[in-house]
């Protein structure tokens, strides 16, 4: 995922003392996911009530793809979304990239299990900010939890643009902070407080859940990461919250001029 330890956003999302925190070095976050890659999936569906699986069925429809399209998920990690796009969208060639061994090891053997009959993407192993394909390759380009783990965010929404064709969308899922009220309350003691403990307990890796609470503070809230989007040349960003606030589902264009985004 490139070089660097410190996310490179246009609009903050957390404190100095929070932002100090979180290392994003690609060596670390790699090894990380694949301690994690076997207990991930579940850890996802013990996380958020099972509530994952929908959201990436909606996050799959917003890709908006026809027959015969080509769609890119980038840090696929062990494919959900890609297999939700390929689902919703019979008749497209879906790839999904990340660059973690033990998450495509895991995604390889869940599309070879889906057997003949089932829609199968292919995943391939690359870095999300210097992506392996031609400008305007893909119809769409998804992320699911993924964009939050980069260094340098710019430089990731600018490439994910980059390989879209003019109009076509680009789909973001992301945690992020609920506004002030309940629900962040809520996520303060579930998400901060009992998700590490539960990390613990059934992936035997605390400091990767006490990472993605912390990862979560120091990234653009909602309206910070469409401006972001924004920034890095993509039209019509908009987005909706999700679990009581506590996701985001960012929707956006490729510019027609490919020279309107950032690089």
């Amino acid at each position: 995922m490139g070089r660097g330890r410190t996310l490179t956003a246009g609009v903050g999302g957390g404190s100095g003392a929070e932002s100090a925190r979180v290392d994003r070095d690609p060596g670390r976050i790699a090894g990380m996911f694949g301690r994690i890659a076997p207990r991930y999936d579940l850890m996802n569906h013990l996380m958020t009530a099972g509530l994952d699986r929908h959201w990436r069925r909606l996050a799959a429809g917003a890709a908006a793809l026809k027959p015969g399209d080509r769609a890119l998920d980038v840090c696929c990690g062990t494919g959900d979304l890609a297999f939700a796009l390929a689902d919703r969208w019979l008749g497209c060639d879906v790839t999904g990239l990340d660059f973690t061994d033990e998450m495509l090891v895991r995604a390889r053997q869940k599309a070879a299990a889906r057997g003949a009959a089932g829609a199968r993407p292919r995943f391939v192993q690359g870095d999300l900010l210097a992506l392996p394909f031609g400008d305007g390759e893909f119809a769409a380009v998804t992320v699911g939890w993924g964009v939050r783990n980069v260094p340098d965010l710019p430089r990731a929404l600018a490439e994910m643009a980059r390989v879209t064709r003019p109009g076509g969308r680009v789909v973001c899922l992301e945690s992020t902070r609920p506004p002030e009220g309940l629900g962040r309350r809520f996520h303060e003691v579930w998400f901060d407080r009992l998700v590490p403990t539960l990390g613990r307990l059934v992936a035997g890796e605390g400091s990767a859940y006490e990472y993605l609470p912390a990862s979560v503070r120091d990234f653009p809230e909602a309206v910070g990461l469409a401006e972001c989007m924004a920034a890095a040349g993509l039209r019509h960003v908009r987005y909706r919250r999700l679990g009581f606030g506590a996701v985001a589902l960012h929707v956006a264009e490729a510019p027609d001029d490919p020279a309107a985004a950032s690089g």
